[in-house]
């Protein structure tokens, strides 16, 4: 690559980072399950292709598996009570189902009708995964991708990062669309704690029924198109550059 390449290549790479977007999103508070989500909160972040996250660990340790309900499509789900997908630990806590006889119902506030779902278990199954959510029995949510969780096999790290893609969401790159995002935080039974993040519900923790109160939105990173104006501009730059650097 010559000098005039690489100025050009540097700066537009410089101007969609500087337009990534970045939310803060805190726990509700609450410590059933002793505080690492509840009291804890969600960083995102997205480059127009790529949506990360960086949760801040609570008091306590992240043993159980945060489920992060998305709503990016049209249609989704009222409730949980057609999942009853109990083939391994996470597909048990994004149905809230033990695979067997308990259920910890979670019904969503009118609004959010979720299509996909990222469940998060760094201790509990030492893995996070993306799934599109379906009625059904045991192997129905339909698996889509790893959610790339760190670390894994490790319940006290003071951190942990995930990304997925926003194509896997049914989300265009680049578009600058909206999502609705609600968390919970159970077993990898389905056993349900009293600790959300983001947004919050109400229920008496364990397999009992909740009814979420709230949640939160996310809107991805525009990256428009390079106009002439732009390209003009950039290209009048670097010539310059280039031209100093020849002096």
């Amino acid at each position: 690559m010559n000098i005039y390449s690489f100025f050009v290549a540097t700066v537009v790479i410089a101007v969609v980072c500087l337009s990534a977007n970045a939310t803060n999103y805190s726990g509700n508070g609450n410590t059933g399950f002793g505080g690492a989500i509840g009291g804890g909160s969600l960083a995102l972040t997205d480059d127009g292709t790529t949506l990360s996250g960086t949760i801040t660990k609570g008091s306590g340790n992240f043993n159980d598996v945060l489920v992060l309900y998305i709503d990016s499509v049209a249609g989704g789900f009222s409730d949980t009570s057609g999942f009853a997908d109990g083939n391994d630990g996470l597909r048990r806590a994004v149905s809230g189902f033990d695979g067997g006889g308990n259920r910890s119902l979670m019904t969503f506030v009118s609004g959010f009708s979720p299509d996909y779902a990222i469940a998060l278990g760094p201790s509990s199954d030492s893995f996070g995964g993306l799934f599109q959510l379906v009625n059904g029995g045991g192997g129905s949510l339909n698996y889509i991708n790893s959610a790339n969780l760190s670390p894994v096999g490790d319940n006290a790290s003071a951190t942990y990062s995930f990304s997925i893609s926003l194509a896997d969401i049914g989300l265009t790159p680049g578009a600058g669309q909206g999502f609705g995002l609600f968390g919970t935080y159970t077993s990898n039974g389905g056993y349900r704690s009293d600790e959300a993040l983001p947004g919050n519900d109400s229920g008496t923790q364990g397999w009992n029924p909740f009814t979420q109160s709230s949640y939160a939105t996310y809107t991805t990173t525009a990256v428009p198109e390079p106009s002439i104006g732009a390209i003009a501009g950039l290209s009048g730059l670097a010539a310059w550059f280039l031209n100093r650097r020849r002096r």
